[in-house]
């Protein structure tokens, strides 16, 4: 099925017609359908300093969002922009501080603005600004030429004036005035590449759950202790800066969450409280792990669920050292004896026979001839029109939208 079609063009004053684009919204990758994306828009040498610059990024968003009071849930959607916009978008680091065409901080100011309204946060942008540029220790007075993002800067201070002989769009304004232009810009871009879906995955706009949010009432729903809800809180942070929110939705990441967590079942947390007997629980935490049923309790397909638990597993066998969760468990786990790497290792093996998503329909080969994968034109709308829908391929993942009656 086409991804992006040519609609019944309109004539234009001089006789022909406009080009007119359709493109229905895709909230969901496959693992190979991301690779090969990013096959087109970062270069393999460039990968380390993608990743390295998202983890920096992540943890800029993380102070900004206790700085303005957010919750959690905006950061997840920030990042979920973030990495969606490289999904189309070539990754390059500016030549300067004032290069802001190719800043990826400006796509991070700006995905944490457009998630900060679609989580019903708003805060004006001037405000994100000055708390982004105040971490980033940026003189948000200093001045530059009006041109563009990599123009040369001038001096805010002393030389008698260099400005004065500018005219027209060269004159130099303050830095916070072009950052603000260039995140505006961003914006408009980064709202065509969700397809002005604002959904995030869920399967209605008026029902939009985050991944902590479900966590915390799936941990209710099963009675599962406060020690292990916690240990889920810290996997989940750690899942929020990889891209596996474009593959399965929120509620089965929870549920692999959830899982994971109740195989794991590690004796000791460093945690500041604690329940009453809680330690006693094991028994009973196994007992929750063995009912769980993720088709008829929670609506999630067992296959996506299954998807999430091989991709966090895999995550931590290769980023544990750099996990929030390694700060908090003991170096040594004590049931096997050895570092907790290779407990998340044992885990692996013992899921391996898991059935997981089938990819034979994303191809190499149709990959590359599916257009709705390759980078988007951003200047459709200024030689016709774009027209952007909402999808009904949500229906194919989850069963929650099924009305279940009792007989």
């Amino acid at each position: 099925m086409d991804s992006k079609e040519q609609t019944p063009s309109v004539i234009e004053n001089g006789g022909k017609p406009m080009p007119t684009i359709t493109q229905i919204a895709r909230p969901f990758f496959t693992n190979s359908e991301i690779s090969y994306m990013h096959s087109l828009t970062i270069d393999e040498s460039k990968k380390l300093q993608y990743n390295q610059t998202k983890h920096q990024i992540f943890q800029l968003l993380f102070q900004v969002i206790k700085q303005l009071k957010f919750p959690l849930r905006v950061l997840a959607t920030a990042m979920s922009y973030y990495q969606r916009y490289y999904l189309f978008n070539k990754f390059e680091m500016p030549n300067n501080g004032e290069d802001f065409e190719r800043d990826p901080y400006i796509v991070a100011i700006t995905s944490l603005f457009l998630a900060s309204k679609n989580e019903d946060c708003i805060k004006k942008l001037k405000d994100i600004q000055n708390v982004v540029n105040k971490i980033r220790d940026i003189d948000e007075g200093k001045l530059i030429m009006n041109g563009s993002g990599s123009s040369n800067s001038t001096s805010s201070s002393g030389g008698g004036g260099g400005g004065g002989g500018s005219s027209g769009n060269n004159e130099p304004v303050p830095l916070f005035e072009v950052q603000r232009k260039f995140i505006l810009s961003t914006e408009f871009k980064l709202l065509q590449l969700i397809k002005f879906d604002f959904s995030n995955g869920s399967n209605h706009l008026s029902i939009k759950t985050s991944v902590d949010n479900l966590l915390t009432q799936f941990c209710k729903q099963l009675d599962i202790n406060y020690r292990m809800s916690i240990l889920a809180w810290f996997i989940s942070f750690d899942i929020m800066s990889t891209p596996l929110c474009l593959v399965i939705p929120p509620h089965c990441i929870s549920l692999a969450i959830i899982i994971i967590t109740l195989n794991l079942k590690p004796q000791e947390i460093k945690l500041s409280h604690h329940e009453l007997g809680e330690e006693d629980d094991d028994t009973r935490l196994s007992e929750i792990l063995d009912s769980i049923d993720s088709e008829k309790d929670f609506k999630c397909p067992e296959v996506l669920v299954n998807e999430g638990i091989i991709y966090i597993l895999d995550y931590y066998i290769h980023q544990y050292s750099h996990s929030i969760l390694n700060n908090y468990l003991p170096p040594i786990d004590k049931q096997i004896g050895k570092e907790q790497i290779f407990k998340f290792m044992e885990l692996k093996e013992k899921f391996n026979d898991l059935k997981i998503l089938n990819e034979t329909s994303c191809t190499g080969t149709l990959n590359r001839t599916d257009d709705y994968l390759l980078r988007w034109d951003f200047s459709i709308s200024s030689k016709g029109a774009a027209r952007f829908m909402l999808s009904n391929k949500r229906r194919r993942f989850n069963k929650e939208l099924e009305i279940h009656q009792d007989a």
